[in-house]
């Protein structure tokens, strides 16, 4: 069975340059199977991009391809890429830092420049915008359809080459645990973070204990409160804040049916941080 294309964006929901990608795929192949992950990612946020990767591709099966684009520099020196992850599925993006968590948390085995003069739809030579439409997806869909193979993407070259964002890696601190927070949602009000759930028993706390939860934008402190370390929402009050494990077994914040993100206008990025303390 012929791969699976995959794939994400910036571009916001009901963007028809989405349609134009999903074109060139069934060009391509038209049996090919074509999913849209999201194309909500925030704009120009090669981080959010990356953290929506490593989301999404452990449940997908080995040999998947996804097409990632989230592109400020397109059309600019920055290399166009397919990456072969450890788990023996593809990345096809920009190197511009989509990569960083990727290769962080699942592992990247080796990576291909694409060759433009082989794997770019033949009728946009001159159009220098939309990479994500007339490069990405069009090797991405030969990739996955078998017209060409890993080797036939483009030159190989080294996998420390790779571009990688800067933001703030979580730590361990004196009976607490401090890391970035690197998704705010509008919809829920939820407010992850890159800390991994299990450094808080590490630091001696447990599910029914209270916890100093403190978030910070810059220097300037958010909320600063205590609160409820529970397994979900339902185990504290209607309205009452909680830490909890995102489904990525992260630590996270929120509101049981409440929304802790347009309460206090949190936003995410390098700029936002959280830390979770002992009482």
């Amino acid at each position: 069975m012929k791969s699976a294309l995959v794939m994400q964006t910036d571009f916001g929901v009901d963007n028809l340059s989405v349609a134009t990608m999903r074109g060139v795929a069934m060009i391509v192949d038209p049996e090919l199977r074509v999913f849209d992950a999201t194309h909500a990612i925030n704009q120009f946020d090669v981080l959010a991009a990356s953290d929506a990767l490593i989301y999404t591709i452990p449940f997908w099966p080995e040999g998947t391809v996804f097409v990632s684009v989230v592109d400020p520099g397109v059309g600019t020196a920055r290399k166009s890429c397919v990456a072969k992850l450890s788990n023996g599925s593809y990345i096809v993006t920009p190197d511009n830092g989509t990569l960083t968590y990727v290769k962080e948390r699942i592992g990247i085995v080796a990576v291909r420049e694409i060759d433009e003069s082989v794997n770019r739809y033949p009728t946009t030579r001159n159009i220098h915008i939309f990479h994500g439409r007339d490069v990405y997806a069009y090797c991405g869909a030969r990739l996955a359809a078998g017209v060409i193979d890993f080797e036939g993407v483009g030159p190989e070259y080294s996998v420390d080459d790779i571009v990688m964002a800067p933001y703030v890696h979580p730590e361990k601190q004196e009976n607490a645990v401090y890391g970035m927070i690197i998704e705010a949602t509008e919809h829920f009000g939820l407010v992850g973070t890159n800390i991994p759930f299990e450094w808080l028993k590490e630091q001696g706390m447990e599910y029914g204990d209270n916890v100093r939860l403190t978030i910070k934008h810059n220097d300037e402190v958010i909320l600063d409160e205590e609160v409820a370390l529970a397994k979900s929402f339902g185990f504290v009050p209607l309205n009452a804040k909680l830490v909890f494990s995102s489904e990525t077994a992260c630590v996270m914040a929120g509101r049981n049916r409440g929304n802790l993100t347009r309460d206090y206008s949190l936003g995410f990025g390098p700029e936002w941080t959280m830390r979770v303390s002992k009482i």
